[in-house]
């Protein structure tokens, strides 16, 4: 109990209520046989910090595509207390899961309508690809084109157009779109299912290399199937989630040198607030 009241005030609200949420994403995983495994900050946050990374509040996980689909389908139930936001539920802009808490909900300063959403955890399906190396150039090209029309079906909802780590090229596209008003020209829920029978097409027990395609990184978070198919405990807050078993090799693909952190003015590129 005292150990509870600790971590609380430690954490800000927004890292509280995600851990929460989390927790309970745990224990319906055990329950149904899923393995569910920490990604990006919340696998850097564990091995760096045990824990949240101070200045960030994200919790990512992740679930081969087969299993991704059966906690939805379990989800989507009602059969466990979590609410699922999905674009398949017609309530989600974004096509991950999320598990959110209604409770607090919170404004995105990175959104050009300064979008109000809930508390989330986000929940990413690992995806097969072509063994064929030419294939599999092919098919990143096709995502990458799908993903690129879907966000600008977007760009007045959800995407973050005044994230400060875009490349010159998007932050182009972005501002083209918005002269054009892609929105209007763009079907979201069409780019949404098209992107879905593509990330869908290799089945991950066939493929040689699995992705997080919808992460931060795209292609950045491919490797191969061992690297997302063996897992071991570690130690975040106060319990044990699963994470990657080679935390090494897949945390210096994506971050480089991960355990020194970022400069002050590269962090926090979410700017969400709790809604007053």
């Amino acid at each position: 109990m005292f150990g509870e009241i600790t971590m609380q005030k430690r954490l800000n609200k927004i890292q509280y209520a995600e851990f929460q949420l989390a927790k309970k994403l745990k224990k319906v995983c055990e329950i149904e046989g899923l393995n569910c495994f920490m990604l990006g900050g919340a696998m850097l946050g564990a091995i760096r910090h045990e824990g949240f990374i101070p200045w960030d509040d994200d919790m990512d996980f992740g679930l081969k595509r087969e299993e991704y689909e059966r906690l939805y389908n379990v989800l989507s139930t009602g059969k466990y207390d979590l609410k699922v936001m999905s674009y398949k539920e017609n309530n989600s802009h974004y096509y991950p899961l999320k598990i959110v808490d209604p409770e607090f909900q919170i404004v995105s300063e990175n959104s050009r309508d300064k979008e109000k959403n809930y508390v989330w955890i986000d929940i990413f399906p690992i995806d097969g690809t072509p063994n064929n190396y030419l294939s599999r150039k092919f098919h990143e090209f096709n995502l990458l084109k799908d993903r690129a029309l879907l966000k600008l079906s977007q760009l007045n909802t959800i995407v973050a157009v005044n994230n400060p780590s875009r490349t010159t090229l998007e932050k182009i596209i972005i501002t083209l779109g918005g002269i054009i008003n892609t929105e209007k020209l763009l079907d979201e829920k069409k780019r949404m299912d098209v992107l879905d029978k593509h990330l869908n097409k290799y089945k991950t027990s066939d493929s040689k290399y699995l992705v997080n395609f919808m992460g931060a990184y795209k292609f950045k978070e491919m490797f191969t199937a061992q690297i997302y198919s063996n897992y071991i405990k570690y130690k975040f807050e106060d319990t044990e989630f699963l994470g990657i078993k080679d935390y090494d090799f897949y945390l210096k693909q994506l971050y480089g040198d991960y355990m020194t952190p970022p400069r002050k003015e590269d962090r926090d590129k979410h700017k969400v607030s709790l809604k007053k």
